[in-house]
């Protein structure tokens, strides 16, 4: 009997979905805090982490599933893109979280 294997695009779809909220969220937040509001920029940062912790969850279940049940062979073309998304991604909210923190510094000077 032929054994059934369920492919990995759900999960990495999953993973660039809320990657890209995070991204859009961050950039956002960006905006807000160079246009002085920071209630905004904070609200979307914390918003943009949260995307991050889901995207991070995803992954981190499809790795487990996969090595579980020694599927590894089966990271195709989709999960690297989805994984150099994450991790693009998760640089990019770090970097903005800075910005944010220089543009409020700013002000009290």
């Amino acid at each position: 009997m032929e054994e059934v294997r369920i492919g990995t695009e759900m999960e990495s779809m999953a993973i660039i979905l809320h990657a890209g909220n995070a991204k859009s969220d961050a950039y956002e937040a960006l905006l807000a805090v160079k246009q002085g509001d920071f209630k905004t920029f904070d609200e979307k940062y914390m918003t943009a982490k949260s995307e991050m912790k889901l995207a991070h969850r995803a992954h981190a279940e499809m790795l487990r599933k996969l090595s579980s049940e020694e599927r590894m062979q089966d990271v195709d073309l989709l999960l690297v893109h989805a994984e150099g998304h994450l991790t693009s991604t998760d640089i990019a909210v770090d970097m903005i979280a800075e910005f944010g923190e220089l543009y409020k510094w700013k002000e009290t000077i």
